[in-house]
Parts: C-alpha cells; sequence; structure tokens
C-alpha cells in the first residue's frame, strides 16, 4: 500500500506535454517539495494554481525506472464510485425479453405478429425467477 504524504511545494518546472489516445491533455511538472522529494506530476492545466511553490501538497510517490512519479491525493467528498444510478431489474427483463424475442423473428422461428406475446412469456418467466431468489 501507498504511503500518502503531505509537503509544501519549494519550485515547480514545466516539463513537457503529451496528448493521451482520448484526446485530452497532460501537462508535467516537475516538483521540489520541502520534504526533500523530488519527481513529477502529471495535470490537466499547464500551470495550475495548486503546484505553485508555497502550495501544500497531499501525494503518493512511486519510483519508476524514469524517475518519481508523484500522484496528488484528493478528498472523496461524498463520491460514491460506480456513478450510474441503480436500475430495476424489472424494467431490464423488459429490454432483455424484447431482444430475445426480436432475435426468434430475425431467425425466422416466430412471425412478427407473435413478437409481443414472445416478449411477454420471456418476462414472465424472467420475473418468476428473479422473485423466486428474493
Amino acid at each position: 500500500m501507498e504511503t500518502t504524504k503531505t509537503a509544501k511545494i519549494t519550485r515547480t518546472t514545466f516539463v513537457s506535454e503529451w496528448m493521451s489516445p482520448q484526446g485530452s491533455q497532460v501537462y508535467y511538472h516537475s516538483i521540489e517539495l520541502d520534504n526533500g522529494d523530488l519527481g513529477q506530476i502529471g495535470s490537466k492545466e499547464k500551470m495550475p494554481e495548486k503546484l505553485n511553490p508555497g502550495h501544500e501538497l497531499t501525494y503518493t510517490i512511486e519510483a519508476t525506472s524514469r524517475g518519481n512519479k508523484i500522484k496528488a491525493v484528493t478528498e472523496n467528498k461524498g463520491f460514491k464510485p460506480g456513478g450510474r444510478p441503480t436500475v430495476d431489474p424489472r424494467a431490464q427483463f423488459i429490454g432483455f425479453a424484447n431482444a430475445h424475442a426480436k432475435d426468434l423473428v430475425v431467425a425466422g422461428k416466430i412471425d412478427i405478429k407473435e413478437l409481443n406475446g414472445a416478449t411477454e412469456s420471456m418476462f414472465k418467466n424472467m420475473l418468476k425467477l428473479y422473485n423466486s431468489i428474493q
């Protein structure tokens, strides 16, 4: 497990910029801290205020073949991982059942007129199984 440290920045020097495959720009800075740690840190801004000398930085540091890699640690501030709202599984069953019934129509196993009946039948079976494990 990485150790989290806190120190004041004594020197910041812009080093380079890099474009990620996703198209976001990352700017790398060499920083020195008042506890003697040295390394490079990436930022989305070319000269962010938080990397100015005198600012306190909470970070982790990792030794790599290209020097020390410093990562800023930020507070979670109530964020919960996952980011998506919970969806009622029964709502998903409708989509699954309809998609499977449509596949049967495309494969020529049932006629298009039977689509709604097949969807309803599959949905009821899924719901029955879901309720049996609740």
